[in-house]
């Protein structure tokens, strides 16, 4: 098994990336950009074809593929501690 190094830089996701969308796809598995756009146009031409729980989580998916990640914290993470039982 390949050790991981907890200190290496993190790479940052960039907005309106494939990279963004397949990270997001994680909590929407059944949404991608094409299908959120289609859904918001569709349910403003036609409110019958989609509910509106639909066109929710389509914008939602947009808003979140054209934002930026914003650190929570400046602080670095907290290391994990090796613990050794004799």
């Amino acid at each position: 098994m390949a050790k991981s190094n907890i200190n290496a830089p993190r790479k940052t996701i960039l907005p309106e990336t494939k990279e963004m969308e397949a990270y997001l796809q994680i909590g929407y598995p059944d949404m991608s950009v094409e299908k959120a756009k289609t859904i918001i146009k569709e349910r403003k031409e036609n409110p019958a074809l989609w509910p509106y729980t639909m066109v929710e989580k389509a914008e939602a998916f947009l808003a979140a593929y054209s934002s930026s990640p914003i650190a929570v914290s400046p602080k670095a993470p907290m290391q994990k501690l090796e613990v050794h039982n004799n």
